[in-house]
């Protein structure tokens, strides 16, 4: 039996493409560009040689896996994909891999960072509630993390939750509107600050606000929640809800149950997804520039794994109210 080949390295690629080791290193790493013919050699004698970066070889040397974990709740929520979107751009051009765990799927959040931190991955980036438990095991993980549901972890990304809520209070207060529902969900990320950003924006106005809640961030809940909250004594003249799939699900049931939106009830969201525009009538949103806040939060967590300073805050990252044909002013 003839003895196996020994796996292509490095020198052997830098050899090929009479270069040095390091621009090898720096290349399939991400760490740094070249010219695209040096760039155009080096991809060609990796091809001709065969090698495979060794992520154990790398991680023994440097102490670094190479990959960073992202934790979401539910992968199907658009926001969620928008967001995870930008996260895997920016990992991919600094060279990370980026691993998913769709919390919605687990029986147990803390297994599964148990099971996540187990892999040694170089930070998390979190888009999902978590459970106090779990959070204490993150925050004993020892290595950085991103929680894009508030300004808590190694870095202070936030997606400006609690000023996106402020906004829609106040826009729906312009409206005349006084008698005002926000529906909540403990499951959705950011839920707290976005809770209080709506309370304060209406005790501002000597408004109080009324609070339900609902098991699940989907249209699915959304929609069971209708009618008890729209066929109750007290219809609320405006209803604000924690993400724009809840919104959905209440226009699609209040349809079914007689009502029109805007003309019975004002409906707006957060989050401005995507498919906001197409609803009938359209969605009143804010905009919390998911993809955007995805990639700016990437790169933070990296700068902070590599021991550099922070990239400053994008102004892009800053809420913005879409009104659309969902809400009106009071009668």
């Amino acid at each position: 039996m003839p003895p196996s080949k020994s796996p292509a390295t490095l020198r052997d690629v830098a050899e090929l493409a009479g270069v040095s080791t390091a621009a090898v290193s720096k290349y399939v790493n991400g760490k740094q560009r070249f010219t695209s013919a040096v760039e155009g050699r080096i991809a060609e004698a990796i091809e001709k040689v065969g090698y495979r970066s060794n992520l154990a070889a790398r991680s023994m040397v440097t102490g670094r896996s190479g990959a960073i974990a992202a934790l979401v709740y539910g992968v199907e929520n658009p926001y969620t994909a928008a967001v995870i979107k930008g996260a895997s751009r920016a990992a991919t051009a600094l060279g990370y891999d980026l691993l998913f765990v769709d919390l919605l799927q687990s029986e147990s959040p803390e297994r599964e960072l148990a099971r996540v931190t187990g892999m040694q991955v170089d930070g998390i980036v979190l888009a999902a509630a978590l459970p106090a438990a779990a959070r204490q095991l993150l925050a004993s993980y020892g290595r950085p993390f991103v929680d894009l549901g508030s300004a808590s972890g190694a870095t202070q990304a936030t997606s400006s939750d609690e000023q996106a809520a402020a906004m829609l209070g106040r826009y729906l207060l312009s409206l005349g509107h006084r008698d005002i529902a926000y529906i909540a969900c403990e499951a959705q990320p950011g839920n707290a600050e976005r809770l209080l950003g709506m309370r304060r924006s209406l005790q501002a106005a000597g408004v109080e606000l009324a609070v339900h809640q609902v098991v699940n961030p989907t249209a699915e809940d959304g929609a069971r929640l209708a009618s008890s909250l729209l066929l109750g004594q007290k219809r609320p003249q405006a209803i604000a809800t924690c993400n724009d799939l809840v919104a959905m699900g209440l226009i699609s049931e209040a349809r079914h149950l007689g009502l029109s939106v805007p003309r019975d009830v004002s409906v707006a969201g957060i989050e401005n997804m995507p498919f906001g525009r197409f609803l009938s009538p359209p969605l009143t949103s804010v905009d919390l520039h998911a993809d955007a806040l995805g990639e700016w939060a990437m790169r933070d967590l990296i700068a902070a794994i590599d021991g550099e300073e922070a990239p400053p805050r994008a102004n892009d990252l800053t809420p913005r109210l879409v009104v659309r044909g969902s809400t009106r002013a009071a009668a």
